[in-house]
Parts: C-alpha cells; sequence; structure tokens
C-alpha cells in the first residue's frame, strides 16, 4: 500500500524464531501439505481471516494453482481444507501495524520449514492477479543464484527504492538464504517497519541488494501495483513516487505483463476468465 506519511505508531513486536509455542500454533491444510517442495516458483499469498470468503476465494480460483507451490498464508483455519493454506500468522494480531513483521516471518517459515529448493520465491496481496506464465518467462532469463530481488520500484523512504507489495515481489533463491540466514535473526539489520513493502527493502539494502529495472525492452512496466483503470489514466503515478512512469492509454500495458493490483475478487476471476477461458477466432 502506498501513504503519503509515515506513521510512527508503536507496535508489538513477535519473535518466533526461537518460540516453538507459537509455532506449533500453525495449522497446514491437508491440500498445502500435498504440494511439492521443490521446483522453479514458490508462491505465497498473504490474506487474513476478513478475506477468506471473498479475495481469498478469487485467488484460490484462479492463478495460485499455476506455481509449482502456491498457498495462502493466514492467521485461522478457512472452513473448506480443499484450500492450500498455512496459518502462519496465528497469534499475530491481524492489524496494518503488523503486516512487516508477518512477511518478514513468512520467508524466514518457508526457508526454515517449507522450502529452500525453488529457484524463485513470489510474495503478493490477496487483492493482485498474477500471469504466472509471463512471470515464468521473465524469470527463465535470470539466474537464481544471484540475489535478486524483482518488482514493481518506488522511490520514497529508501535511497534505492524498494519493490511495491501490491504488484507482487520476488525473491531469488539466493536472496532468500541471505535473508533467513542472516538478515532476519539480526534486528539492526532487519528492523521492524510499519510498511510491509518498505521494511523487506530495507533488511535487503543492509545486504547490498537493491530493486532491479524489471520494465521490458518498450520500457513498460511488467510488474503493475495499480489498477488497470489507474494504470490506463496513471492516476495514482508521480514523478515523487515512481522511479519508471509511463504513458497513459494503451501504451501503459506491457504484452508481457505480470501482474495488477488493487482488485475486487470478481476483477479477478475476470482477468482469468479473459485469459484462460475465452478463445478468439482469427
Amino acid at each position: 500500500m502506498i501513504l503519503l506519511t509515515r506513521d510512527t505508531t508503536p507496535r508489538a513486536t513477535y519473535d518466533r524464531t526461537n518460540d516453538p509455542l507459537l509455532s506449533r500454533l500453525i495449522e497446514v491444510s491437508p491440500a498445502a501439505q500435498r504440494l511439492p517442495k521443490s521446483g522453479k516458483l514458490f508462491c505465497w499469498v498473504q490474506t487474513s481471516t476478513i478475506y477468506h470468503d471473498t479475495r481469498s476465494l478469487a485467488i484460490n480460483e484462479t492463478w495460485i494453482h499455476r506455481c509449482d507451490h502456491g498457498q495462502l498464508f493466514t492467521s485461522e483455519k478457512f472452513n473448506d481444507t480443499r484450500i492450500p493454506y498455512s496459518t502462519v500468522f496465528a497469534g499475530i494480531p491481524d492489524n496494518y501495524y503488523n503486516l512487516s513483521f508477518k512477511s518478514r516471518y513468512a520467508f524466514y517459515h518457508i526457508y526454515t520449514n517449507i522450502s529452500k529448493d525453488f529457484d524463485w520465491y513470489l510474495k503478493a496481496d490477496d487483492d493482485t492477479y498474477v500471469i504466472v506464465e509471463n512471470l515464468r518467462t521473465f524469470l527463465s532469463t535470470l539466474d537464481p543464484n544471484e540475489p535478486h530481488y524483482l518488482g514493481y520500484v518506488l522511490k520514497p523512504y529508501l535511497k534505492n527504492g524498494y519493490n511495491a507489495g501490491g504488484a507482487g515481489y520476488i525473491l531469488s533463491r539466493a536472496t532468500l538464504k541471505i535473508f533467513a540466514e542472516t538478515l532476519y535473526p539480526n534486528s539492526t539489520l532487519c528492523p521492524d517497519d510499519i510498511y510491509e513493502d518498505v521494511g523487506i527493502a530495507r533488511c535487503l539494502a543492509n545486504a547490498g541488494i537493491y530493486p532491479k529495472d524489471t520494465r521490458n525492452s518498450q520500457g513498460q512496466n511488467r510488474f503493475n501495483t495499480f489498477s488497470p483503470t489507474e494504470t490506463f489514466h496513471q492516476s495514482k503515478a508521480n514523478v515523487d513516487w515512481v522511479k519508471y512512469l509511463e504513458k497513459k492509454g494503451y501504451d501503459a500495458f506491457a504484452n508481457d505483463l505480470i501482474s495488477f493490483h488493487h482488485l475486487s475478487p470478481d476483477g479477478i476471476r475476470l482477468f482469468d476468465i479473459l485469459l484462460y477461458g475465452v478463445h478468439r477466432n482469427v
């Protein structure tokens, strides 16, 4: 989420690194247990209980199953165990101030408890749509053994910017290793932050890992932190926030686009129908 001012509201932090009681609160659905433990692409979507019957369902019905391993991370069980989920955030108050901690802990949990054997690790929001095939094609041009941090680059707060959480961002296998083994255990290198996406970027910057330019050869953003309408009219992007500004209208849309944000559950379903359910007669 993009906010115009920083909030310094005090908030609790939760150290789960050496807390077996909190770790035992995590439940993994049967569907998630059946997912592979190695492959090219691991995807996790951050959600909360208030969206279990809306946003989360749309994600589960559409793109997340196109990842090699894709599941939702939440704080309480879903009613439907056919949904791949883990209650990674159990015991953590479900509010905005804990989003940064949740994402940092989620990446650490993936590395230590699920798998360190994927090439790429995508984090997305529950109102984000990802065209997984285009993501795979883009990632195939890069080496996961190098420390990559990929997404839609915003400018404020950090000298080298940060990748917007809403567009979805990716850590390579090498980056996740550095994060989990070196950064996460060190509160000086990886402090808490009010903003989830800024917090992850701040941690990685302390290891010399910065956002990369993910635009295509036409200078168009593959990842988008705004909705299609906001992107078409460029109604939210401005030079103070966005590192790579785009033209308005049709030229703003890459033919190899990877993600959009700020979508309703039915907007996510519509994207999927148009991409995979409608066939043109040429």
